[in-house]
């Protein structure tokens, strides 16, 4: 389970600068209607991502509840989904993403230019000098707390091969830090092995991302290693 555990933080007043007000024909009531949500409802979390809340998608989007939430529960992805202290909500990576969709797939302007100011409105807050300094912060945790997951996974043997672990074994993310970007993933020892350094290599040679990908090759890698052991 990992040690990372998201939190709520609100957006700061002034944190960002909202968008300008490109199209008059659209009533301020409408913009202002975003910007109260976009600085009352959407918040940021320890993770460095700004998340949407699934109660704000009637007015993120601009449309009824029924159809909002028709969005949420189809049009966006379900992986991008959390539960922060008790609030469900989404990454705005993904609401951003339909947004901006719909905004050159709608045939009324003013429904596209007040998609485009959310949108950018998302963006902004995710751009902003708050959530740089969250992911400043957590960059210098997640560096701290890597070095302990190989004792938090607790095993003693490599994962791969059953042998004992020796020195220079470390713990292997399943799915590639650097691909895998989520903070909650990256720190969950349950979604990673320890390995002997010969094992880490091998794994790395063979580019493998997964771990669909490593248990396809699990085998042909302890044969592998095996046989490197004993040609010294």
């Amino acid at each position: 389970m990992s040690k990372f555990e998201l939190t709520r933080i609100p957006i700061k007043k002034g944190a960002y600068q909202k968008p300008e007000r490109y199209n008059r024909n659209i009533p301020d009531a409408k913009y202002d209607k975003v910007d109260k949500a976009c600085e009352e409802d959407v918040f940021l979390s320890n993770d460095g991502n700004v998340y949407v809340p699934e109660d704000s998608m009637s007015t993120i989007f601009n449309t009824d509840t029924k159809r909002a939430q028709y969005i949420y529960d189809n049009f966006l992805d379900d992986d991008d989904k959390r539960c922060i202290n008790g609030t469900n909500a989404i990454k705005s990576s993904g609401v951003v993403g339909e947004l901006d969709k719909r905004s050159h797939e709608t045939r009324d302007s003013e429904d596209a230019d007040l998609d485009r100011y959310t949108r950018d409105s998302l963006i902004r807050i995710g751009d902003s000098d708050q959530a740089e300094a969250i992911r400043r912060k957590l960059d210098t945790h997640t560096k701290k707390e890597l070095s302990k997951m190989k004792k938090q996974r607790g095993s003693e043997v490599d994962e791969i091969t059953g042998e004992p672990l020796t020195k220079g074994s470390a713990f292997h993310h399943e799915y590639e830090k650097e691909l895998y970007t989520d903070p909650v993933s990256v720190l969950d020892e349950t979604k990673g092995k320890n390995v002997n350094s010969t094992t880490h290599k091998e794994i790395h040679k063979r580019n493998i991302r997964t771990g669909e990908e490593l248990k396809k090759q699990a085998e042909d890698i302890k044969k592998t290693v095996a046989n490197k052991r004993r040609k010294g």
